[in-house]
């Protein structure tokens, strides 16, 4: 049998269509190349239409988000526009130069490490003006050697005036590019390797809030700056500019000299944005307050037929001073609310380690003395709640909630054959007992974090009224009235009903409705009356934890 093995045709050749198809799909394949120099054409055409401190920051925004393609673009555009207008040199000038100022803050941005265009850090804005300044001198040298600056025949081309106006350009208009685009065409941009990300601040939490019932008060909390592009700013803030520059472009135009000084007055939304948004606040809104400023006094100055174009380099000064502030104010306030929160969340892990001391203590107590088995936890829940019901809140909340944890802790040196005596103590072993509160009361004295407790933990076995002669007298101290702290009054209550309806060696546990009769009958004689009523309204909506008793 023969097997016949078919030859591979020959690929045909592509037709001359389709190779034009495929290298301009090559061309805006995936890096985007042909996007970006079309995006820096459209770049070129809006700042030959602004002029020229407006082509130095539109240029130094192409560079940045662009790359090459972009620089390129804006380049090529500006070149056409200002050699339209007959003057080829000056305008080749020009396009030199801002190609200039783009390729310094993209090159900057390339090789110079930890930057990153959204403003992740101080860092990059200082680099930014510094790349700013590189390429306006450049580009005011580039400039200066046409003699004369495109549009006129007779003005010459001051080096540090094109320099300084480039610089305030880039201080208002490459700003808010940056943000912008960093927000929303991340995907457009040209790669540069090893960028730091941008980052909105964000709190990174170590440790969850420990007791819900506290609230906030019992820890250092700091505002959490907002998103540098979020609707508030962009209301709240446009309306602040807004009204500073209804007064801010008039006083200017009326006081050419001193009214310059009227611009500090965008110190208020600066500072504002700073305080509120960090270091990209304070510059979106310093770039806002300028921009604003300068077409406002540029509307004023067309319509009193002055025609002259409003010269930013003459404003820059003040103008750098705004963005520079907003940068700085923001940036401290980032590190002071990084600081805040580090302290918040180590205020937490330190608590939540007191909180374990605190149940490791109360099981040493509970496996003590098994009868008491489950009656610190019952005892705190409730002592807490009762203590919120009576308006405590903050630290004085937070010492009730370790007292009432910690309120036996002095049991530990107390004798085993006292704590499980079957029958009633003796005079003696009674004396004995009734040490626990003063033995608690010492060791939390020692504890500096629990110092405000300690007093609580003393106090919880004075009675009411103060009397010594009865049944169940008042210790160590036989104090009465309001002369008891509160945390201590209100556990004598919880205490006291739990021992009622717990077994005891001695006796079986009363009900609980007998229990409630108990705390009525000794209302304002053994128990705060207030502390009662607080106490017995918790039990209706809160049912008593009888599947935790022991």
């Amino acid at each position: 049998m023969s097997v016949s093995i078919q030859q591979p045709r020959a690929a045909s050749a592509p037709s001359g269509m389709t190779l034009v198809f495929q290298r301009v799909s090559d061309f805006m394949g995936t890096d985007h190349r042909g996007i970006r120099l079309a995006a820096g054409l459209a770049l070129g055409a809006v700042a030959g239409l602004v002029g020229n401190w407006g082509a130095a920051g539109l240029a130094s925004g192409a560079g940045l988000l662009l790359g090459w393609p972009g620089v390129a673009g804006a380049a090529v555009q500006l070149l056409v526009q200002y050699g339209l207008r007959g003057d080829l040199l000056a305008a080749l000038a020009l396009s030199f130069a801002s190609a200039a100022l783009g390729t310094s803050s993209y090159l900057v941005f390339r090789f110079v490490p930890k930057l990153g265009r959204g403003f992740p850090n101080l860092r990059s804005y200082l680099w930014l003006l510094a790349s700013a300044l590189l390429g306006g001198l450049v580009g005011s040298l580039l400039v200066a050697l046409a003699g004369r600056e495109p549009g006129s025949s007779l003005q010459a081309v001051w080096v540090w005036s094109w320099a300084v106006e480039a610089l305030a350009g880039v201080l208002l208009l490459t700003p808010p590019a940056l943000l912008a685009a960093d927000r929303f065409l991340r995907r457009w941009l040209i790669p540069i390797p090893n960028e730091v990300p941008a980052r909105t601040y964000r709190r990174i939490s170590l440790a969850p809030p420990m007791i819900e019932a506290l609230g906030d008060e019992t820890m250092m909390v700091g505002r959490r700056l907002k998103s540098a592009l979020s609707q508030d700013i962009l209301f709240t803030g446009a309306a602040m500019v807004l009204g500073v520059t209804a007064l801010a472009v008039p006083v200017s135009a009326l006081l050419p000299v001193g009214g310059r000084w009227i611009i500090l007055l965008y110190l208020v939304p600066i500072l504002w944005a700073a305080l509120e948004y960090g270091m990209r606040g304070g510059v979106l809104a310093a770039s806002a307050g300028g921009l604003s400023f300068v077409f406002g006094l540029f509307l004023i100055t067309a319509m009193a037929g002055d025609g002259e174009a409003v010269r930013v380099w003459m404003y820059s000064a003040d103008l750098l001073v705004l963005s520079m502030t907003g940068a700085f104010v923001g940036r401290l306030r980032e590190k002071e609310a990084r600081m805040r929160d580090e302290l918040v969340d180590a205020n937490r892990l330190l608590r939540r380690d007191l909180l374990l001391v605190a149940q490791a203590l109360t099981q040493a107590v509970e496996a003590k003395d098994r009868y008491t088995e489950g009656h610190l936890h019952r005892v705190s829940e409730y002592a807490v709640a009762v203590g919120a019901r009576l308006g405590m809140r903050g630290n004085d909340l937070e010492m009730l909630h370790y007292a009432s944890m910690l309120h036996d802790i002095g049991k530990i040196g107390v004798p085993e054959n006292v704590l499980r005596k079957e029958g009633p103590l003796d005079a003696i072993e009674s004396e004995i007992m009734r040490r626990h509160p003063e033995i608690g009361a010492r060791i939390l004295e020692k504890l500096d974090l629990l110092k405000g407790a300690a007093p609580i933990v003393l106090h919880h076995q004075e009675r009411f009224d103060g009397r010594l002669d009865s049944t169940h007298p008042g210790y160590p101290m036989g104090l009465r009235g309001e002369t008891i702290p509160l945390g201590a009054r209100i556990i004598a209550v919880v205490d006291a009903f739990d021992a009622m309806t717990t077994d005891r060696p001695y006796r079986r546990a009363l009900s609980e409705a007998a229990a409630v009769s108990e705390l009525r009958r000794e209302r304002g004689r053994q128990f705060d009356p207030v502390v009662v009523d607080a106490f017995l309204r918790i039990l209706e909506e809160r049912p008593w934890l009888r599947a935790s008793r022991a």
